[in-house]
């Protein structure tokens, strides 16, 4: 049995001067992916112009000019090539190009993304080019999420290891992917780690509740994970009274609710149009097309989207490591119980990754970016925290990961 402890380097301390240097090495690889990726090299899909709509149907109801603003910022800033393939690529797409009405029509599926909307409206007014504002927010997300991640990660690593995880996780395609899709997956994904951090490793469930309502207005359907969380406060801090921890849940659960109900008053179609838009057969007229979707048609997408995608995705290597270093913790004499918040929280976002999988049958990774990141904390957590056998002559063989004073409190 042993333990692997990468905050040590044979009992040398890491020169202040080799952490600067990976540091700034860090930090130099994330700009220039954010900077030369995200803003210099985009990867436009037509969602860019959904969401340049609906920050100009905030100055004008008119759909002719919401339409020609858009696909006007569209031919400023993208290429020929890219031009082409959003306006004539396929026959809802130019169909799209030509109504303005149709196009409006398209909306609603975005403008329940309000703060993703509201800052690039911020951006647009002071001068940026509504689609190259997009681009920047994507990009700044993904540099944050990076940063959030690298200053967990020393938190168990010594900074040298740390910069390197947090390397290979962050220039992995998936979280590049978000630096260059104008969308909102990585600031969704940025609210969502950081409300995690706050819970785990701050034991403040209020800010952690904030953080996870503000992210319903990022992504509507973060409300699922943030309710999910929300009923993880009924086992965390199980020594306050079941009354204390009731109105924790219930409190909590409103916010979330409450800030789903707002959005969904903004706009969105619904399920059935939702998952018929995206898988069946897109809608040029949603708000009045029917929308069927039949138990054949889910079973379908399942087997010709799901199964596929996740088999080719991200998610195998990640959850093998992290199945590795569960194996190797218990192997080495530590326990898995939910009196651990990163246990509960695992498993939580684990049950999340299979029920959002399963109204929404697609392995998109870039949004499973919480997700991945996540996975790799608990996996090196759990190698650092792994009970250790002394050596020969020594007392207290074996530390309890549970016990040890990284794990700390439940949270309060």
């Amino acid at each position: 049995m042993f333990s692997t402890d990468l905050t040590s380097n044979g009992g040398e301390r890491v020169r202040p001067w080799s952490r600067r240097f990976a540091a700034a090495v860090y930090f130099l690889i994330i700009l220039c992916v954010a900077g030369l990726g995200g803003l210099r090299s985009p990867q436009i899909g037509w969602d860019v112009l959904g969401y340049a709509g609906v920050v100009l149907s905030y100055e004008s109801r008119d759909p002719a000019v919401i339409h020609g603003g858009a696909y006007g910022a569209l031919r400023d800033v993208a290429r020929e090539a890219d031009v082409e393939e959003l306006t004539n690529g396929t026959p809802y797409r130019a169909e799209l190009a030509k109504t303005p009405e149709a196009f409006v029509e398209q909306l609603p599926f975005y403008r329940v993304r309000v703060v993703f909307s509201g800052l690039i409206y911020l951006l647009y007014k002071s001068g940026v080019n509504v689609v190259q504002a997009a681009s920047a927010i994507a990009a700044l997300s993904y540099a944050l999420l990076a940063l959030l991640g690298l200053f967990w990660m020393r938190r168990y690593l010594d900074p040298v290891y740390a910069v390197l995880v947090s390397s290979f996780a962050f220039l992995s395609f998936p979280f590049t992917q978000a630096a260059r899709i104008p969308t909102p997956d990585g600031l969704a994904a940025l609210v969502a780690v950081a409300a995690m951090y706050v819970l785990l490793e701050k034991r403040s469930w209020r800010l952690a509740v904030a953080l996870l309502t503000a992210a319903v207005f990022v992504r509507h359907d973060s409300a699922i994970l943030g309710l999910m969380l929300s009923a993880g406060l009924l086992v965390l801090d199980r020594g306050d009274p079941l009354r204390a921890r009731l109105l924790r849940f219930a409190a909590s659960s409103a916010a979330i609710l409450g800030a789903y109900a707002v959005v969904s008053r903004l706009g969105g179609y619904g399920w059935r149009t939702l998952f018929h838009h995206t898988f069946i057969n897109h809608l040029a007229h949603p708000a009045s097309a029917p929308a069927p979707v039949g138990l054949e048609d889910y079973m379908r997408v399942v087997a010709t989207s799901l199964l596929p995608d996740a088999l080719a995705s991200y998610a195998a290597p990640y959850l093998l490591v992290l199945a590795i270093a569960v194996v190797s913790h218990v192997r080495a004499g530590g326990k898995l119980t939910l009196e651990d918040p990163w246990v509960t929280v695992l498993g939580l976002l684990l049950l999340h990754l299979l029920v959002r999988a399963l109204l929404f049958p697609a392995f998109w990774e870039r949004f499973l970016l919480a997700h991945y990141l996540f996975f790799a904390l608990v996996a090196v957590r759990m190698l650092r925290l792994a009970p250790r056998v002394a050596p020969r002559g020594e007392g207290n063989p074996r530390v309890s990961a549970t016990s040890s004073p990284a794990a700390g409190p439940a949270p309060g």
